[in-house]
């Protein structure tokens, strides 16, 4: 190989390893510390009212109030469970659903049979629009949920059929924020 081809292919070898190795043809670059701040969680709870206005209460179709204990349904009654909520939501996009829990066909409350109608809130005198809360609703609201024991039973079924409220309960489930992103 004679000298020119020789000092070719060592300049072409010294480019590519400059090239590839990070070498110095003018590819600067530079890390600053952007100072983009803090961000600080909200906050998310539901607790029973304790106070003797606030606490849970049974009526019946007549809105007469019962003791569900000793209380015996027949078919066509209509129960009403009415209890006081205080609902903390902190948070700038902060949206939360509240459900009825515990109502299934596990605690003896067959589709067949019963149906829970959705909950309704109140806030002070204002029916809520849907079950959905947001901020300006932390406080206290009012749930009440029904129960409706159908009509249509056949014959005498169901008749000392047992249903536990001891398992319905209330959840306060977070619902994601609609991102801007999303298309």
């Amino acid at each position: 190989m004679n000298k020119m081809a020789k000092g070719a292919i060592a300049t072409g070898l010294g480019v590519i390893l400059l090239v590839g190795g990070g070498g110095t043809l003018a590819t600067w670059n530079l890390a600053q510390n952007a100072s983009m701040g803090k961000v600080v969680t909200g906050d998310l709870n539901l607790v029973p009212s304790t106070t003797t206005s606030g606490q849970g209460q049974w009526t019946n179709a007549a809105g007469t109030k019962i003791d569900i204990a000793s209380y015996k349904v027949v078919p066509g009654d209509v129960l009403t469970y009415t209890q006081d909520l205080t609902v903390t939501f902190t948070g700038d996009l902060m949206a939360a659903k509240l459900a009825v829990t515990g109502a299934g066909v596990n605690n003896g409350f067959d589709p067949a049979t019963v149906s829970v109608s959705a909950t309704t809130l109140t806030k002070g005198t204002q029916i809520l629009p849907g079950t959905v809360l947001l901020p300006a609703d932390s406080g206290t609201v009012r749930a009440s949920t029904t129960f409706t024991f159908n009509t249509s039973t056949a014959g005498r079924s169901d008749v000392g059929a047992n249903y536990d409220f001891n398992g319905v309960g209330y959840s306060l489930v977070q619902q994601a924020p609609v991102s801007a992103n999303q298309s």
